[in-house]
């Protein structure tokens, strides 16, 4: 068989932070958790909602080489921006495999050996 395509929903759920240093403590998103909602496009009685969490990249640097000019104080962040930034660090095509596993099992799925 074959991975299905899904449509995707996604809803916040949470962030995980760092302060900056011992000396400042300025909260750093490091990691997101977004509710993702795949609905087989082929069977829409085939869907699955799950919390799926993505860590952020280079934020650890910012403990040496400053806050970067478009840094987001977390008091400010939005839920649009961190769903954003999980659809930036995630492909489609590896949640395509992920739920077709889920939801139908290895056998289903050519991508999982």
């Amino acid at each position: 068989m074959s991975t299905h395509n899904f449509n995707y929903t996604y809803e916040y759920v949470g962030v995980k932070t760092m302060p900056r240093s011992r000396e400042d403590n300025t909260q750093i998103v490091r990691e997101v958790c977004v509710a993702v909602t795949a609905v087989d496009q082929a069977d829409s009685t085939k869907t699955l909602t799950e919390n799926m969490y993505s860590p952020l990249e280079g934020v650890y640097s910012y403990r040496h080489d400053g806050l970067p000019d478009n840094f987001i104080p977390i008091d400010t962040l939005t839920n649009a921006k961190v769903i954003e930034w999980y659809q930036n660090t995630v492909e489609t095509a590896d949640l395509d495999g992920y739920f077709t596993w889920q939801i139908y099992g290895v056998a289903e799925n050519d991508d999982i050996e």
